[in-house]
């Protein structure tokens, strides 16, 4: 039954935004860049297929933000860029909001692997919280016998002078920083991208966005993200910011993150943006005031800007 849900969701998704984009193309003086018949193009890499491709498993249904970060589905991606993704951007975005969660005192879906060190010795197992508190879980299967035989005397001697003792520890989870935000500005332009359509997406000044996602191994885009670790996770908002004039940009809220893209109307580059949003960030708290006006949150590809 599922699998016939996301079927037909996809037909849909790839008629309509077939359809879009010949509309656009024709309207950009573009009309023979494609073959008769019915294409369309992955948002990220731009690389359009025909219906057989479709037919032929060609597209996934994309969520925003990722679905381990809480996203839900809103458009298609091709498979490729899809996976991709997945293992090398998304699993970052999910292992830090987990961490964040589990230093919050929030329970987690799973438990975090790490590494504790116990007066000396390493020993692996998993954290996790309830009620406010640290759980943390040593386990025997991924430890050496003599390691665990090392720490038994540690936590006897804690445990006889009632006072504990420190434990250092780190995780062993995909937390990088850098590609975690990557995948927040991934989200932030897949949403702007199914509310605006493709016009947007054709913009030259989000050609580097793209080059940057389809290669995250070495990071070169400037800062588009700001964080507030006390926002409302489950907050999805387009803002259209007109001034200040350093911040006129399209601001894509995803819960704690904010991404900050090029306006269709007045596109900016990347690096004026960012040197925008690093101008706001060092005003006093009186001084940061924006005039905004929202647009509507997409549930599903709209191309507002293609009809």
């Amino acid at each position: 039954m599922a699998q016939n849900v996301a079927g037909a969701l996809r037909e849909r998704w790839f008629t309509e935004g077939a359809a879009a984009l010949r509309r656009t193309l024709s309207g950009m003086g573009m009309a023979d860049s494609l073959p008769d018949g019915e294409f369309y193009a992955c948002p990220l890499c731009l690389v359009a297929y025909d219906r057989a491709a479709l037919e032929a498993g060609a597209f996934s249904i994309e969520h925003v933000p990722p679905r381990s970060t809480g996203g839900k589905p809103l458009l298609l991606t091709c498979e490729p860029c899809n996976s991709t993704a997945g293992t090398t951007m998304d699993a970052h975005a999910a292992g830090r909001q987990a961490a964040g969660n589990l230093f919050a005192g929030k329970p987690l879906k799973r438990a975090l692997h790490a590494e504790f060190d116990v007066g000396g010795v390493t020993v692996r197992g998993n954290m996790n919280s309830a009620n406010g508190a640290f759980l943390m879980d040593v386990v025997q299967e991924a430890n050496k016998p003599k390691d665990i035989t090392a720490i038994t005397p540690t936590f006897g001697d804690w445990a006889a002078a009632g006072t504990g003792g420190a434990i250092g520890f780190k995780f062993r989870e995909r937390m990088s920083p850098e590609l975690a935000r990557l995948s927040v500005v991934r989200a932030g332009y897949l949403a702007a991208f199914a509310a605006l359509g493709w016009r947007y997406a054709f913009l030259e000044c989000l050609q580097p966005l793209r080059e940057q996602l389809a290669k995250p191994d070495m990071v070169t885009l400037p800062s588009l993200v700001f964080t507030d670790p006390a926002a409302e996770p489950g907050r999805r908002e387009l803002l259209v910011t007109e001034e200040p004039s350093e911040m006129r940009t399209l601001a894509v809220v995803l819960g704690r993150h904010t991404v900050f893209l090029p306006r269709w109307d007045a596109p900016r580059s990347l690096e004026e943006i960012s040197d925008g949003l690093a101008w706001y960030d060092a005003l006093p708290a009186s001084g940061k005031r924006c005039t905004r006006t929202r647009i509507p949150w997409p549930a599903y590809p709209q191309y507002a800007l293609d009809q």
